[in-house]
């Protein structure tokens, strides 16, 4: 009678010292020819099937019925050392086992797995393992010694054929650990190691980590789980480099021990310690060598380990401060508020941190964990020095600044989510960027221009006069910092950091800039000092918000703009202190329709798109329909969506008027609101349409000559074009007042900077000169 084990490290069988079957699994005596062949009866057809025999079933029994029974290794003459052994190769029970693949019985082998090892530790059966760390069999296996496991396996498959033992053998795909760094298969092997017994303290560790905030929430339950099956950790490795363990085992009783508790400890009960410097003293191979001597032992010897390097770095909530000497400072700094690392740490210095730190205080060492996901490729993968999709952090800083790349991580994907690392979104953070530059750039240019002042144009004094955009901007960015805030608070940060960036992006760019450019235009008018001293106010707030997420950009900023007007200001913006929210400026109701404001705009501009009509270009009615509650909101803001849609009338109805169902109109529907206008412009809103087309051209060629906002020019216009010509004769004042032009004549001299250019196909030729003036 044979119990048919099956395994896929045919090498262990030389280490074996039991088989283990399910507890409540049926398992068949199979009769074949004049042998019986125990094994599991849901898998006995495949079985039968692979050896190429034909056999019955004649006894069924429950695993636990085989617990107990005895056999014969079948390696036992060729490793002599198992007939030394009690107490072993027997049936034993474990829930382990599984009925699904193999026979359902599984061998043992103590020395070489972790459920081998607690079911031969639970049974007393012999923790056998003859491969040495050099995963080469030793001196009691033998016939197997000075093998490799590879070739022992090749080696166990012949005897065990050629004593007939050997049912079945091929080859199969399936899971194998492998070193993560090199890629090469690992074994297991047993070997003597210090533990710290992490069953003491658990319960403290699950009392305290329940203290910490673990954000996102969702990832908490990730660590609690890991801490609560969290086994004795592994103190010492079999290694040069690290912490040397510092304990000594006499060498003539090997249970008496000696633990070192400090250098200077060490200094006095080694009797060679003066040939050694401290660093020696504290490392291998030269700790090795110190001689110690005591009253009750002639000679200790090191135990030859060093210490787990998660123990170095898990202690970094006392060395960072060094706070066995610092004791004040570390006191007023522990427990520390936060702390934050990749997702794979909850498993590694989060967990090292905390079981080091409730040894030696009975605290967590942190209040608040930030947990990351990992960094993954464009395409999803882990990024792998094997698949050469690394991205090192030095190159990409070099590539694309610190602060792109900073804004990118932080806006892009939630805490605890694998962050997949594309460089081509990176673009989208530079444009962002560059508008956040832009905006400083129109209020410094503007601001400078006029002579704003901010001690003197107080937004106190100021704000009777503001305009209601005025109002919307300041309850938008008191909204912001309150969002800001609280979002920080809950660590969602990429939410508060996109909802930053959007604001400066589409609320002040695209928005407030839009509808202040006219009043900050406008020379004569003190009304350009009111919007001034809110954009100002404005900025301020904003920057101290962006300064923790683009540190360098909100510090060039602050010194050239802020410190430029404010010379009493704080050195640095990383020194300054952000306001509380202005809950007085807050407005929900204002903001709220803006908001519909804007949406009402966008569907404007879509209908435009659609029909060729530039947003430069007027048109004479633009009619919106929506609902009652809706047009309530946005009808005290009617000059606002005028202005906006650039429309001579901007018509609010529940329904739009019949003249829109005509083939002259056009339609388009929203989520909120219908829009419809002329498909058409007529002859007068056509001349403004291209005169606008010349000043852009115009405004162009003073950007490309370098000329500063306040300055005049002289400009000279040719064209063969009627309808171009009928434009700038009809509005040629309008178009002087808008470049700055003392005046606009119908010739181009040859001491003009000359451009030509293509307006809607039609052709012009355009000079410009800077305005001289008789001093």
């Amino acid at each position: 009678t044979y119990l048919l084990i099956w395994t896929t490290t045919p090498w262990t069988l030389v280490d074996n010292e039991a088989v283990a079957v399910s507890p409540k699994g049926s398992y068949c005596k199979v009769r074949v020819g004049d042998e019986f062949w125990w094994v599991a009866e849901s898998r006995m057809q495949e079985v039968l099937s692979l050896a190429r025999v034909t056999g019955e079933c004649v006894e069924v029994v429950e695993g636990e019925r085989l617990a107990g029974l005895e056999y014969e290794h079948p390696l036992g003459e060729e490793v002599p050392l198992h007939k030394l052994h009690d107490n072993a190769h027997k049936v034993l029970v474990g829930e382990f086992v599984s009925l699904e693949e193999g026979t359902g019985l599984v061998h043992i082998a103590p020395g070489h797995g972790p459920e081998d090892f607690e079911l031969g530790s639970k049974h007393g059966l012999p923790i056998t393992s003859n491969v040495e760390i050099n995963g080469v069999f030793n001196g009691d296996a033998g016939v197997f010694q000075g093998l490799s496991v590879d070739e022992a396996s090749k080696k166990v498959i012949q005897v065990l054929r050629s004593k007939g033992l050997l049912i079945y053998s091929g080859t199969i795909t399936h899971a194998y650990p492998h070193c993560w760094r090199c890629h090469t298969p690992l074994i297991y092997r047993a070997d003597k190691q210090w533990f710290i017994d992490i069953g003491k303290i658990k319960n403290n560790l699950m009392d305290q980590l329940e203290r910490v905030n673990i954000y996102p929430p969702k990832l908490k339950e990730r660590f609690t789980n890991w801490v609560a099956n969290a086994r004795d950790w592994t103190l010492s490795r079999s290694r040069i480099w690290g912490t040397p363990l510092p304990i000594w085992r006499c060498k003539d009783n090997q249970n008496k021990l000696l633990v070192v508790g400090s250098l200077e400890e060490l200094k006095k009960l080694a009797i060679n310690a003066g040939e050694f410097s401290d660093f020696e003293l504290t490392h291998r191979p030269w700790i090795d060598r110190v001689e110690i001597r005591t009253e009750d032992c002639e000679k200790w010897e090191r135990e030859p380990y060093v210490i787990d390097v998660w123990i170095d770095s898990g202690i970094a909530w006392y060395a960072s401060v060094d706070g066995l000497r610092n004791r004040e400072l570390f006191s007023r700094l522990f427990p520390y508020t936060f702390i934050t690392e990749g997702v794979d740490q909850t498993r590694g210095w989060f967990y090292s941190l905390l079981v080091t730190s409730v040894m030696l205080t009975g605290k967590a060492p942190y209040k608040n964990i930030l947990i990351q996901g990992l960094i993954l490729d464009k395409y999803g993968r882990k990024m792998s020095k094997h698949l050469g999709n690394v991205v090192y952090a030095e190159e990409a800083l070099r590539k694309h600044g610190a602060d792109a790349l900073r804004l990118y991580i932080l806006s892009t994907y939630p805490p605890g989510d694998p962050f997949i690392y594309n460089e081509d979104e990176i673009k989208n953070v530079m444009t962002s960027l560059n508008i956040v530059w832009n905006v400083f750039r129109f209020a410094h240019t503007y601001m400078t221009l006029d002579k704003f002042n901010p001690e003197t144009h107080k937004l106190g004094d100021l704000l009777p006069n503001a305009r209601v955009e005025d109002r919307w901007v300041l309850s938008r960015v008191n909204t912001v910092m309150s969002q800001y805030l609280e979002e920080l608070k809950a660590y969602n940060i990429h939410i508060a950091v996109k909802n930053l960036i959007s604001f400066f992006v589409e609320d002040l760019s695209h928005r407030y800039l839009r509808l202040i450019r006219r009043r900050v235009w406008e020379e004569e008018s003190s009304d350009r000092f009111v919007a001034y001293s809110v954009l100002y106010y404005v900025l301020k707030r904003a920057l101290k918000m962006l300064a923790p997420v683009t540190p360098h950009l909100a510090e060039v900023l602050w010194q050239r703009f802020f410190r430029y007007y404010e010379k009493s200001l704080e050195e640095s913006v990383h020194l300054s202190s952000l306001e509380s929210v202005d809950e007085e400026y807050v407005n929900p109701e204002l903001e709220e329709a803006f908001n519909e404001v804007f949406n009402a705009f966008s569907a404007v501009a879509a209908l435009r798109n659609s029909l060729g009509l530039k947003l430069r270009w007027p048109v004479r009615t633009v009619y919106v329909s929506s609902t009652r509650e809706t047009l309530e909101k946005i009808a005290k803001l009617k000059e606002i969506l005028k202005f906006l849609a650039n429309a001579k009338e901007v018509v609010l109805s529940e329904k739009l008027p019949s003249v829109c169902e005509g083939g002259e109109y056009s339609t388009l529907t929203s989520d909120k609101f219908t829009v419809c206008m002329p498909k058409k412009l007529d002859r007068e809103l056509l001349n403004e349409a291209l005169s606008r087309e010349i000043i852009r051209r115009i405004q162009v060629m003073r950007n490309k000559v370098n000329l500063y906002v306040d300055e005049f020019i002289e400009v000279g216009i040719e064209t063969d074009e009627k309808e171009l010509k009928e434009a700038v004769d009809s509005l040629r004042e309008y178009i002087a007042r808008e470049v700055r032009a003392t005046q606009i004549s119908d010739k181009v001299s040859n001491d003009m900077f000359v451009e030509d250019w293509d307006i809607e196909g039609m052709r012009i030729k355009i000079g410009i000169r800077k305005h001289q003036t008789n001093n």
